[in-house]
């Protein structure tokens, strides 16, 4: 009895969630979810249906830092990778012209609204990421580096030390910002490796988070249900505050996370 129960233990600690593909059905060239959404043929159908959705996606993406000039840019560059692929691309030999016609609902597990918005989300995160990293290395479009003019005549000038103190304020809070966003880097990578031992489950639902950007996105493309994905989010956060409390350090962050489970 003492050993079923053992075995029980072990089976139940070691399970991960399993993927499965939702139903989904083939009807004038269009695949059509169980939830009864139809999938874009291609990308013109996409566009004209949801004519907003990349520039939202910027917004959302670029927060404050952007203009409206610069989000109209990335826009204009995220539909352009959205409308046709590259000559060489290899999907252009079995008859697909746009990225919206990769869309694989075997793939994607499902062909529902959230597992293709998850799609297209994921095609322009790729692009929007290699563009800016392309874009780092180029001293003019850099967005790391000032241009400084003269406020009058707009033409290039030295910097005074006048300049650096009004724009120092700017400096240290970018600076901060950058700062800031290495540290969390590093926080969910020590979580995420913690939680390869005693919570596989927690890592899979990290890596489905940071795809989609929503918890009900993340549900849905892991395949559970609302009050499943609340107990995750729920330990993940138990975890956070543990690992900020043990002030980072790993060994401490695993004895507290070993009295969670």
């Amino acid at each position: 009895m003492a050993n079923t129960q053992e075995e029980q233990f072990l089976s139940k600690k070691s399970c991960t969630p399993v993927y499965h593909v939702d139903a989904f059905s083939f009807e004038d060239g269009h695949f059509v979810g169980h939830d009864g959404f139809v999938v874009p043929r291609d990308f013109t159908e996409f566009y004209e249906r949801f004519p907003l959705y990349v520039s939202n996606w910027v917004r959302k993406r670029l927060r404050w830092r952007g203009a409206e000039s610069d989000v109209q840019d990335w826009t204009q560059e995220l539909l352009m990778h959205l409308h046709s692929l590259p000559p060489s691309s290899k999907h252009r030999l079995a008859g697909k012209q746009d990225v919206v016609q990769l869309f694989n609902p075997e793939r994607m597990h499902g062909a529902n609204e959230a597992r293709f918005r998850s799609f297209i989300n994921r095609c322009l995160a790729n692009r929007f990421n290699t563009i800016y990293r392309s874009r780092t290395h180029e001293p003019l479009s850099n967005p790391n580096n000032l241009f400084l003019t003269a406020v009058e005549t707009h033409k290039p000038m030295m910097a005074s030390d006048e300049y650096c103190h009004e724009k120092s304020a700017r400096l240290r809070w970018g600076q901060f910002r950058r700062s800031k966003e290495r540290d969390n880097e590093l926080r969910l990578k020590e979580i995420a490796d913690i939680t390869d031992g005693g919570h596989p489950g927690l890592r899979m639902a990290m890596e489905a988070f940071r795809t989609t950007g929503t918890w009900k996105e993340t549900a849905s493309l892991m395949c559970i249900g609302e009050k499943e994905c609340a107990s995750v989010r729920y330990r993940l956060r138990k975890l956070g505050r543990v690992l900020l409390s043990s002030g980072g350090t790993p060994a401490a962050c695993q004895r507290g996370s070993s009295l969670e489970g």
